[in-house]
This record gives structure tokens, C-alpha cells and sequence, in this order.
């Protein structure tokens, strides 16, 4: 059995590198199927026996991995975060600022009749920037690596701009059409340097704006203890501690509020806006944020299994699950480069016979390595995915995966439950119909029956009326499990419950024909009449059907409830096909037969609430469970919770994997086709000079501008 260790992984130079290890880590012995997230810096490892140690993972991945790797196992309830404003930034950032320095000043103050202190000044500002890059070409040789990445392009680039200058100087190469100078040399290295530190920039905001945007739990925990208060960390706290939240403040654990009130923004769980009454008796979620008054709250779940710790750990693990895309661009990168590669050195050698000016032929050869490197692919589409789960998480809505997002997009059909997915689940008398006696005898008989009954129904029918007094006016009361109550009150026996229960008791009923549940009553062995409830549609139900129908997703409602009131909530809300009287196994038939003869790239969905409807939530392609704070059955099973009980957010939901997928796939057909127009561009030999500049803007100025492109996911409104 597989033993499943997750690790906070961070200190890689680019996507590709991620990839790497990757790979390798899942060609071990040892290792089931490993799994690095890059966006997130986190890698999921299953074991096949005994989980590695940290330091031997980290040499087994210093194998094919020279970066600076940090590397620790994450803990449940806790979260890793490395500002990307670190040593390395800072010390990369003085490099770059020292071989721009001196390359200026060799330029501005060096006369041109002393080259060989020009040729030493440059070579030093090239060298500073470029020494650790040429290292890992040289390690990646000697360790009999595959040496054409990143690292080999850039390290020919420069020195063989370099070089060409020195050979154009010394009169061993003409200089074409135009001039090649030891600057240029520096400059290949120093631009790709600031490309690289603002792509650094990028990234790192990209993730931080994005982990902030889902990550609301407390820092600290004001714990009462020995009549004072003392701040501590929220990992501390115990089942039965007590705590005090104060305005503004973050509730830093799940528990029962015990004392004070005030108003709760619950929109970091749910979604929704509107603020809820925080009052004594009621349980407030950690990741609410208390808006107004004070409150002291009974810790009922430790930290790690609190209601933001379990959603924050849900969305941050979904990079374990990768979308086709991501996989798509992995694979990729390991041909395009090498691709790339082979195009730019048959370029200066074919153009080179041709023409006879090998200065220019190099030179463009040179460029078009520079721009091969596919990182703008590789680091903006994983983070577009990334950012989609962000947006989903901050209405509400947890998608477990990258890879269910592509789901989401191939949704055709929907199988949807009835009571607490469309409804609210909470019944409301909306009928009551006496025979042969007033309307007035047969409510203080059915109030009776039912004053003292704790099931749903008997408290829908005694809500918001005072039976206090009537429940203990009752003799020889008695509840018939599945069938109703049977009382005495006032000398008078009284029935209340289904037509079996009166039948039993030898009374003449005929059961009526309602679109709801009927509760029928009887008087001294005489019926006297029924009150109906009906289960209340929600708002917006019938706008979920209406917007879903619009994307052309047909959907079905499966239903335990009878014929005429599953009909009536289908015309209700607009849902032409539906199925009454369905036990769970009959509904999760309706879904298995949907798969067999769904059309390809037809998936079939299903929402329920995520208990009884749990077998259909597994078998479905893509499975919704509604409710899901607090709900172990949904959080296990399903694919995305949505965590309040709000259909429209299924449309929410289907609506952000499209706008997700839209991004990740113009994000590789924009940046391919800038590579290839460049490309196009130094072949043709209309760049000239400039082919170097455009190069480098082509690679780490186009990584910068997607990235922010994904980013901006995050931000985006779903109307």
C-alpha cells in the first residue's frame, strides 16, 4: 500500500527544472508516482514502502538537480511561504547591478585604442552574471546529463557574441552588414539577467497575490486562561478551549459561540457578501472575519482540522492533479527545445555556406536559442490553472483539481438531486384541508399530535407557533416509527401521520393527490382532514437551469420524492426530464447508463448533497456536493464542493474552468506564435543587430506578460 508524503519544494530556476525532477523521481524504484507543483512549490510523493528521509530525497534529487533546493514535509493545518524577496533575489540583483556598472563605465571611460582592457573589463561584467549558468552546463556534461537547456542556450549565446566580436575585431571574420562589439556580449547576458529578476518578481507576486487570496486563517488566537487573556498560536488550541474574536479579527478555529454577539463575514467560505448574525448558540467557522460587536467561542476542531485549514489544503492540492494542458506543455518543452536548438545551429551553418557572412549567421543562430527557451509556456499556463482554483475558492467553490477543470469545460449532462440541491429541504405548510370539521379544530389537533415530536415535518408544522403549553397537556403519547403520532388530548385520541397509519386503525382514508408531503388527521377514530408542506424551491434554481440550458448542457433531476412532487419543483425551475420514487442505487444507475452512451468529450456531472447521493457523486465524470463546510462525506468524495447550498454556483463553477482554459491556451498560442514570428524575423534577417534585444524581450519579456496575464484570473468578475 502507497504511503503518500507531501513536501514544500521550493528554489527552482524555471518550470523546466521542476519538470525534471519530476520525471526522474518517477522513474525510482522506490516511488509509485511523484508529482511537483510548481506554482504552488509543493511535491506529492507516493511511496511504495517507507517514505524517504528529507535529506535523501534531497540527494537522490541533486542527481539531476543542481538548484538551490529548499525542501520540508508540510504538516496538516500548515502552510510553507517563501518570500521570493531572498538572499538569492538580492544577491542576483548585485550582480546585475555590478556587470551593468562596469560594463557602462568600460564603455563610457575606456577609448577604444585600449581594447585589451576592454576585452578584461567586459569579460569580467559578462563572467559575474554568467558563471554560475556555464557550471551547470559543465555539471549537466560531466554527470552525462542532457546537457541542451536553458542553461547550454544562454552560455552559447553569450560567449558566442563574444567571441564574434573578438574575431571581428582581430579581422579573422567580417563584420556583414552590420558591427558586432564585446558590449553586445555583456548585454545578451545582463538584459536575459533583468528579464530573469523581473519574471522572479512576477511569479513570486503572481503566487503570493493568489495564496493570500485563499489563505484567510488566523495568525494568532486570543485563548482565555486563568481570567486573562493570552495571544497564542492558533496550531495550540485544544478541543474546549475558549477564545475571544474581537472586531476586525479573523476566527482563528471552528467552535460555539458561548457569549457576546455580533455580525460574521463568512464570503472567504461561501462566497456570498452578506454579512451573518454571530449570536450565542450559534457555531462560527474559522476564516470568517468577525465586522462588528465581540465574541467568545468554545473550540469544538483543533486547527488542523478546521474548516479554512481543510478548504485552504483542499485548493492548494489540487496541483497534484494536473490539467491536459499542463501535462501537454511538459512533454512540450522536452521536444521544442531540442527542436529549437537544432534550428538555430543549422541556421548559422546553412546561411553561413550561403551567404559567406558567417558573422551574421552566427549571430542570428545565436538569437534564435535565445528565444527558444519555452518558459513563458511553462511557468504562465500551470499558473493560470492555479489561478482559476484561486478564483473558484474565493466564491466559494473548491475544485480539487486542475484536471477537473478540463472536466468542468466537457460537461453535457447534468443529473441533479432534488431536496437540498434545488430546494432548501425545509418544509412549509402551504395547504390545510379539513373535512367535515373547521379549519380552526383540525389545526388545534394537528398542533397536538405533533407539539411534542422532534422530527423535521412535526417542527415545519409547529414553526413559529407556541405548543409549549399543548405538549404538556398530552397523555399516553406516542410516536409509530415511519408512520406518524398517536395522542390523547383533551379526552379525545388523535392521529396524525401518512394514510398507513390511519389505516391500521381501521379509519376510511383516501390519499390525496398532492404535489407535496401529506400529513393526514384523525379524531376519535374519524378522519378529519390533511395539511400539506411543500419543500421550497430556491432563488436561484430556476436561473441555473436557464443559464446552464444556455451552454447547452441538458439536465436531469433524480428525486427518492413521489411522481407529483418531483413534477412540480421540474416545472418549477424548467427541467423538462426527470425521475421520481429513486432510491441511491436507481440514481446512480440514471449516471452509469449517461456514461456508457454519452458522446466523446460528452462528460456527465451530478450534485447532490453529498451524503445519500454519494455513490453518484463518485461514479459521475465530475461530481458536486452542495453544503460542504463541515461535510467529511463531501470533502471525501466529490470533485468540487460548493460550500454553501447555492446551485447557481455549479454555473459559477463550469463558467470559471472556461474562462481558465481560455487564458492557459491563448497564453501557449500567443507565445508560440510571438517565438515563431522572431524567429521568422531572424531568418529573414530583418532584425539585424536588434535580433539579440528582440530575442531576450521575446523570451523573459513574454514570461513577464503572461504571467501577469494569468494572474489576472484572480481579479476577474463572473457576472
Amino acid at each position: 500500500m502507497s504511503k503518500k508524503v507531501v513536501y514544500h519544494i521550493s528554489g527552482f530556476d524555471c518550470a523546466n527544472c521542476a519538470a525534471k525532477v519530476e520525471r526522474y523521481l518517477n522513474k525510482q524504484e522506490i516511488i509509485h508516482s511523484a508529482t511537483i507543483d510548481f506554482s504552488n512549490e509543493r511535491l506529492y510523493i507516493n511511496y511504495k514502502d517507507e517514505p524517504l528521509q528529507t535529506d535523501d530525497l534531497i540527494k537522490l534529487i541533486k542527481e539531476v538537480e543542481d538548484d538551490p533546493l529548499r525542501i520540508e514535509k508540510l504538516q496538516a493545518g500548515r502552510n510553507v511561504k517563501n518570500s521570493f524577496l531572498n538572499k538569492h533575489f538580492y544577491f542576483m540583483l548585485g550582480r546585475i547591478a555590478f556587470s551593468a556598472i562596469l560594463m557602462l563605465v568600460t564603455r563610457l571611460a575606456i577609448p577604444e585604442n585600449m581594447y585589451v582592457l576592454q576585452a578584461i573589463l567586459y569579460g569580467i561584467a559578462a563572467f559575474v552574471c554568467l558563471y554560475d549558468i556555464v557550471w551547470r552546463v559543465i555539471k549537466n556534461i560531466i554527470k552525462l546529463r542532457n546537457p541542451i537547456d536553458m542553461n547550454l542556450l544562454l552560455t552559447l549565446s553569450t560567449v558566442g557574441v563574444f567571441t564574434l566580436s573578438i574575431l571581428v575585431t582581430k579581422g579573422v571574420m567580417e563584420p556583414g552588414n552590420f558591427e558586432v562589439d564585446l558590449m553586445d556580449g555583456v548585454m545578451v547576458i545582463v538584459l536575459f539577467q533583468i528579464g530573469e529578476l523581473f519574471e522572479h518578481i512576477a511569479t513570486g507576486k503572481s503566487k503570493d497575490a493568489i495564496s493570500n487570496a485563499i489563505d484567510l486563517r488566523a495568525d494568532t488566537a486570543n485563548l482565555i486562561t486563568d481570567n486573562k487573556v493570552v495571544e497564542v498560536k492558533p496550531e495550540t488550541l485544544k478541543v474546549g478551549d475558549k477564545i475571544i474574536v474581537r472586531i476586525g479579527e479573523i476566527v482563528p478555529a471552528d467552535g460555539e459561540i458561548i457569549d457576546g454577539q455580533g455580525t460574521l463575514d463568512v464570503s472567504s467560505l461561501t462566497g456570498e457578501p452578506m454579512p451573518v448574525d454571530a449570536l450565542v448558540g450559534h457555531n462560527a467557522l474559522s476564516g470568517s472575519i468577525l465586522r462588528s460587536g465581540s465574541i467568545t467561542i468554545k473550540v469544538n476542531k483543533v486547527f488542523a482540522d478546521s474548516t479554512i485549514s481543510k478548504i485552504l489544503e483542499l485548493v492548494q492540492s489540487s496541483g497534484e492533479r494536473k490539467a491536459k494542458a499542463e501535462k501537454f506543455i511538459t512533454k512540450f518543452a522536452r521536444i521544442y527545445t531540442p527542436v529549437v536548438f537544432l534550428t538555430g545551429i543549422l541556421f548559422a551553418v546553412i546561411s553561413g555556406l550561403v551567404s559567406h557572412i558567417w558573422t551574421q549567421s552566427i549571430f542570428g543562430g545565436l538569437a534564435i536559442l535565445v528565444v527558444s527557451c519555452p518558459c513563458a509556456i511553462v511557468i504562465s499556463v500551470p499558473l493560470a490553472y492555479f489561478a482559476g482554483i484561486g478564483l473558484a475558492s474565493r466564491r466559494g467553490i473548491v475544485i480539487k483539481g486542475a484536471n477537473y477543470l478540463d472536466s468542468l469545460c466537457k460537461v453535457g449532462t447534468l443529473f441533479i438531486d432534488k431536496t437540498g440541491t434545488l430546494t432548501y429541504g425545509n418544509f412549509e405548510v402551504s395547504e390545510l384541508v379539513p373535512v367535515e370539521v373547521s379549519e380552526k379544530e383540525l389545526e388545534t389537533a394537528l398542533l397536538a399530535a405533533e407539539s411534542r415530536s422532534n422530527h423535521p415535518i412535526a417542527k415545519a408544522i409547529c414553526l413559529h407557533k407556541n405548543v409549549s403549553s399543548l405538549a404538556l397537556l398530552q397523555k399516553n403519547y406516542e410516536e409509530v416509527p415511519g408512520l406518524g403520532v398517536k395522542t390523547e388530548f383533551e379526552g379525545n385520541v388523535i392521529l396524525a401521520g401518512n394514510v398507513d397509519l390511519l389505516k391500521n386503525e381501521g379509519i376510511v382514508v383516501k390519499e390525496a393527490d398532492v404535489g407535496g408531503t401529506a400529513i393526514y388527521v384523525a379524531k376519535n377514530g374519524k378522519y378529519i382532514g390533511h395539511v400539506v408542506l411543500k419543500d421550497v424551491v430556491r432563488d436561484k434554481a430556476k436561473l441555473l437551469v436557464k443559464k446552464l440550458n444556455e451552454m447547452g448542457i441538458k439536465i436531469v433531476l433524480l428525486s427518492g420524492d413521489k411522481e407529483t412532487t418531483v413534477k412540480e419543483v421540474a416545472d418549477a425551475v424548467g427541467i423538462k426530464e426527470y425521475h421520481a420514487k429513486l432510491l441511491p442505487q436507481d440514481k446512480t444507475k440514471y449516471v452509469e447508463k449517461a456514461i456508457d452512451f454519452a458522446e466523446k468529450g460528452h462528460l456527465i456531472a451530478f450534485a447532490g448533497d453529498g451524503i445519500n447521493d454519494t455513490p453518484s457523486i463518485i461514479r459521475a465524470d465530475v461530481g458536486f456536493a452542495m453544503g460542504g463546510i463541515g461535510s467529511d462525506v463531501a470533502v471525501e468524495n466529490s470533485d468540487v464542493v460548493i460550500m454553501q447550498d447555492h446551485p447557481l454556483k455549479i454555473y459559477d463553477s463550469i463558467k470559471i474552468a472556461k474562462k481558465t482554459k481560455f487564458v492557459a491556451i491563448f497564453n501557449i498560442v500567443f507565445a508560440l506564435l510571438i517565438k515563431v514570428v522572431v524567429i521568422s524575423l531572424i531568418l529573414a534577417d530583418v532584425l539585424g543587430k536588434a535580433s539579440m534585444l528582440v530575442a531576450v524581450l521575446a523570451d523573459t519579456g513574454l514570461t513577464v506578460l503572461l504571467t501577469l496575464h494569468s494572474l489576472s484570473l484572480i481579479y476577474r468578475k463572473i457576472k
